[in-house]
C-alpha cells in the first residue's frame, strides 16, 4: 500500500506580493524546506482555506510571490510525498516554520511516532 503524507512544509509564510503564475519562493526558504525549483506543492491560505497546486520557483531574498493572494496573506506550502508501508517508520518530514518577515525562526522534523516535532538545530 502507498501511503501520501508530508515531506515538507513552510508554515506561516507572508505573502510578499499576490501576482503572476507562478509560486515564487526565497531560496534559502525552499533549501530550509528541501524543496527543489519546479517540485509541485500544495499552497494552503490560512483564512479561506483555499489550497491550490503549484510549482514552486526560486524567488528574491524574503520573497513569497502567490498567485491569486493578496500582500500580507498568511500561507502554509506543503510537499508530498508516496511512500510504501515499509517506508513510513523511517520517514521525517522537515517543517521549516517563519516570522511575520519571511524568516526562519525554527527548522524541526518529525515522524509518524513523533507527539511533537524534534529540533534539528539542536541535534547539530
Amino acid at each position: 500500500m502507498m501511503r501520501r503524507l508530508i515531506r515538507a512544509a513552510i508554515r506561516n509564510a507572508t505573502v510578499t506580493r499576490g501576482e503572476g503564475q507562478s509560486l515564487r519562493i526565497d531560496p534559502v526558504i525552499l533549501r530550509a524546506a528541501d524543496i527543489l525549483p519546479l517540485e509541485e506543492v500544495e499552497v494552503v491560505h490560512h483564512t479561506t482555506g483555499q489550497r491550490a497546486l503549484a510549482f514552486a520557483e526560486n524567488g528574491e531574498d524574503g520573497e513569497i510571490v502567490v498567485p491569486h493572494a493578496r500582500a500580507g496573506d498568511a500561507v502554509s506550502i506543503l510537499s508530498w510525498g508516496l511512500l510504501h508501508d515499509g517506508q513510513t517508520l523511517a520517514h521525517r518530514a522537515r517543517l521549516v516554520t517563519l516570522d511575520a518577515s519571511n524568516r526562519i525562526v525554527a527548522l524541526t522534523e518529525t515522524d509518524v511516532t513523533d507527539a511533537a516535532p524534534r529540533d534539528t538545530a539542536a541535534e547539530r
